[in-house]
């Protein structure tokens, strides 16, 4: 990825942090851009087997089925490198298990893990529909409350308006950096 690119993701990271904490929603700290490809199946296939793993409380087939590429970060207390270093654990399991449902669904997607707690991400969004065989999420970290307590506030609004003006760019995203 080249320099412009990684401005430009950044950019739209902090742009995203920046919206929700003048929302009021000042524990949001860290938005981290991610690349979610397909790598084999169809869906029912894919869904299937996260479910079979929920169900017998095993790690959901990330590997097997997709891969995930980083590619905009923006954090209040914590590099990009930090957060790669760290991602293992916090992106967690009650996201993972989500994964098909953020890939698959037409945008926007809302996936909250009300549980998670320190650097854990509490929520994957994704805000547009799948382009050239990827979709984009962006994993949030609000240490200090559920994320659905901004979907609260908003009751009734439309996820496109309130969400519009983060149209990401990405084309030209690394393809280099696989961190599940």
């Amino acid at each position: 990825m080249n320099d412009s690119s990684i401005q430009a993701a950044n950019a739209a990271a902090e742009r995203i942090v920046r919206h929700f904490q003048a929302q009021g929603f000042t524990g949001i700290t860290e938005a981290l851009l991610i690349q979610i490809h397909l790598k084999t199946g169809e869906r029912a296939e894919v869904e299937a087997a996260f479910e079979a793993s929920h169900e017998l409380d095993q790690a959901p087939p990330v590997q097997k089925y997709f891969e995930i590429h980083p590619y905009g970060h923006y954090a209040t207390f914590r590099s990009f490198d930090e957060a790669l270093a760290e991602i293992k654990t916090d992106f967690t399991t009650c996201l993972l298990n989500d994964l098909p449902r953020v890939y698959f669904e037409d945008a926007a997607v809302l996936i909250d893990d009300p549980l998670a707690s320190g650097t854990k991400y509490d929520a994957m969004i994704k805000l547009q529909n799948n382009v050239d065989g990827y979709a984009v999420a962006i994993l949030m970290n609000d240490p200090d409350a559920s994320f659905l307590d901004y979907m609260d506030t908003r009751k009734g609004s439309d996820w496109k308006k309130i969400m519009g003006d983060f149209e990401i760019a990405s084309t030209n995203l690394s393809k280099d950096l696989d961190f599940l």
